[in-house]
């Protein structure tokens, strides 16, 4: 062994005994971590575009990707006829038919019967004016923080009374098309959760 070579292999292990060089640099990176706080706005055309790939993927093997994120998306949007518009949403129908995964199945035909009702309970309130919904909605907020004090929401129920204010500023034509989605959603998910189990027993 020559000198030069010997102060190298001394240099790597005094490296590995310090944690710098290469293996310093790799614990920067994995300390870094994801960020926090980042809320991607899906752009309809990605989402309407996924769908279409999706369903053309036995045609075109390679073309479509799972993308979680984008299915997430298309779950939490799929009642939004602004964001998800008739095209995309009949091809989701479609999609929602071959979902895996009883709980995940689960959640959505939970999540399509709330909607339904919620559509149901505003129907039947006589279609209250938004100006009314927004003085209602005060009141109970006033209600909420003299019981709850301590600010602490869960993040599942943040994520309903915002959907809940968006469904509120609705015009009545488009709670409408909501509810009309909500049930197709429903039926569909009624009927796999039925075949899920059917195929288990």
């Amino acid at each position: 062994m020559t000198e030069e070579e010997s102060s190298t292999s001394i240099k790597r292990k005094n490296e590995d005994a310090t944690g710098d060089g290469d293996d310093g640099k790799k614990k920067k990176r994995k300390k870094k971590g994801k960020r926090k706080g980042v809320n991607h706005i899906k752009d309809p055309k990605e989402a309407h575009s996924y769908l279409s790939t999706w369903k053309v993927k036995d045609e075109m093997q390679g073309v479509w990707k799972f993308n979680k994120n984008t299915q997430s998306w298309l779950i939490r949007k799929m009642y939004d006829s602004e964001l998800l518009p008739k095209a995309s949403f009949t091809i989701m129908l479609s999609y929602l038919e071959g979902l895996q995964g009883d709980s995940m199945k689960e959640r959505i035909y939970e999540e399509a019967v709330r909607q339904i009702m919620r559509y149901k309970e505003w129907e039947k309130n006589g279609s209250k004016s938004v100006e009314e919904d927004e003085e209602e909605e005060n009141e109970n907020n006033d209600d909420k923080s003299k019981d709850n004090g301590d600010g602490d929401d869960d993040e599942g129920d943040n994520s309903v009374e915002i959907d809940n204010k968006r469904f509120k500023k609705l015009d009545a034509k488009e709670k409408r098309k909501e509810y009309k989605r909500a049930r197709q959603v429903h039926d569909i998910m009624k009927a796999s959760i039925a075949k899920s189990a059917a195929e288990t027993d």
